[in-house]
């Protein structure tokens, strides 16, 4: 029973530093599943050399969080924790001793999925997610990346401040961008590009980094990340 007790409450801190971790970075402008893979990767010291990995190192913020997830992981601060739990709790056969580990395995088990999966979790995390960036000055984004297909080519997401020519072409220095589609008000995407762009509407654009700065430059305003 101690080695359960242990390996649950090192799950349960683990989980909460990533799910914390995760969503800091994901309003700091990265895509979910980027943001946690990054988190898990730092916290392991498992680093994952991809191309994605340099999201990680574009803003100071983002940097502070890698270096307080290396610096938790390399610690063993989950393997601390469960250790100083495990030895409060004691490793006892007797019916009261087996009867107060287990009831820590439920109360952890609890935790996770009604405490720390739950939607008032989310938001609190959110809240605080937003308030520490826009402390930081980094609760604005001029486009928010959403997939990085290969070099600096990457999928992202523009809210227009004002409307661009019906021809991509002549957008200038955005010129290099594709229209994949629009992001309607319920979050549904409408593909391909449409008739006619509009101040106001969240298009989805393909291209080179460089390309979609200058379009946001160019024609859009600072997506204010307040939820996920």
């Amino acid at each position: 029973m101690g080695a359960a007790l242990s390996i649950v409450v090192l799950f349960t801190v683990t989980s909460t530093i990533v799910r914390v971790a995760g969503v800091v970075l994901e309003h700091s402008g990265i895509p979910r599943h980027i943001a946690r893979l990054q988190a898990i990767s730092a916290l392991m010291g498992t680093d994952f050399t991809t191309s994605e990995s340099e999201l990680i190192l574009q803003t100071p913020e983002r940097r502070k969080i890698l270096i307080v997830l290396m610096f938790t992981g390399g610690i063993g601060f989950g393997s601390l924790i469960a250790t100083v739990v495990v030895g409060a709790f004691g490793v006892s056969g007797t019916t009261t001793g087996l009867l107060s580990q287990g009831a820590a395995v439920a109360i952890a088990l609890l935790y996770l999925r009604y405490v720390l999966l739950s939607a008032w979790a989310d938001r609190l995390i959110c809240k605080v997610a937003s308030g520490w960036l826009a402390k930081h000055q980094t609760g604005k984004m001029d486009y928010l990346v959403l997939f990085r297909l290969t070099g600096d080519v990457t999928v992202g997401e523009h809210v227009l401040a004002k409307a661009p020519g019906a021809n991509p072409k002549a957008w200038v220095a955005g010129a290099a961008l594709i229209p994949i589609g629009t992001r309607n008000i319920d979050g549904h995407i409408d593909h391909g590009k449409p008739d006619r762009f509009e101040a106001g509407q969240v298009v989805i654009l393909s291209g080179p980094e460089r390309a979609h700065s200058a379009f946001a430059a160019a024609f859009g305003q600072p997506i204010i990340r307040k939820g996920h």
